[in-house]
């Protein structure tokens, strides 16, 4: 009797190691979420006050780039967070240590107050770093009378080309509204969008404009991009948001 509960315990214990064995592999085995690792090409600094800019003029900036790694990189790519901004460097190939510089122009056209913008390099080995540039925009009273629309050149990557496909009233405020409204209609650049509850009227309004160039008519016949089908869905969305840009 003695030697059966030994030979049972024996072979409990046999069948836990080889539970924990079992886990131990398949922990060893789990996929590793990958760590993003950032470029070793460094913006310094990485923010910069761009300072105060009439509207309608270029603000232009250098951003230092240096190679902070122990082996030559190259710049891949730089991107920039919106059309109306445009980085390009003066040398791609950088050794270890060395500097280049990336000039930045942005277009104000039909921005107003303080603008956020960024600038991301990806280097060879597709790492990336990003810059951040402020600047504050101020009313040019040589711009009331121009001709000039955001639904046109540079500025249409954003204010027009953005809304191709979308059907919904929150993507389409997205894609192109958010950028001076605010992510949720609470204002920015542009004035808050939140408990104005008459969609006839939002709908009105975003078809026909304000009568500046900073808010024109956003429907096709006013050389917009949006169909009257996108203004009802965007305007009945607005009309539901309350003091928080959540739906009522």
């Amino acid at each position: 009797m003695v030697i059966r509960q030994i030979n049972i315990k024996i072979v409990l214990l046999t069948i836990v190691l080889m539970l924990l064995s079992s886990c131990s592999a398949l922990q060893s085995t789990a996929p590793v979420k990958p760590v993003e690792v950032s470029s070793m090409l460094v913006f310094e600094p990485d923010r910069v006050d761009m300072g105060i800019v009439k509207e309608g003029e270029d603000a232009i900036v250098f951003l230092r780039v240096r190679n902070a790694g122990d082996v030559m990189a190259t710049i891949a790519t730089v991107e920039t967070s919106c059309g109306c901004s445009v980085a390009e460097p003066e040398q791609s190939l950088l050794m270890p240590g060395a500097f280049t510089r990336i000039k930045v122009v942005v277009d104000t056209f039909a921005k107003q107050g303080d603008a956020k913008k960024w600038v991301q390099l990806t280097d060879d080995l597709g790492h990336h770093n990003r810059a951040w540039l402020n600047l504050k925009v101020v009313e040019n009273p040589h711009l009331q009378s121009s001709a000039r629309s955001i639904f046109q050149g540079k500025c249409a990557a954003c204010h027009f080309d953005a809304a191709k496909g979308r059907s919904k009233g929150p993507e389409i405020y997205t894609a192109v509204c958010g950028m001076c409204h605010g992510d949720k209609g609470q204002g920015a650049a542009a004035p808050s969008l939140q408990q104005h509850h008459d969609a006839d009227i939002l709908a009105a309004v975003i078809a026909n404009g304000t009568g500046t160039h900073h808010m024109p008519g956003f429907a096709l016949n006013q050389g917009g991009p949006l169909t009257d089908q996108q203004i009802t869905e965007l305007s009945k969305w607005l009309s539901t948001l309350d003091e928080t840009g959540q739906k009522r």
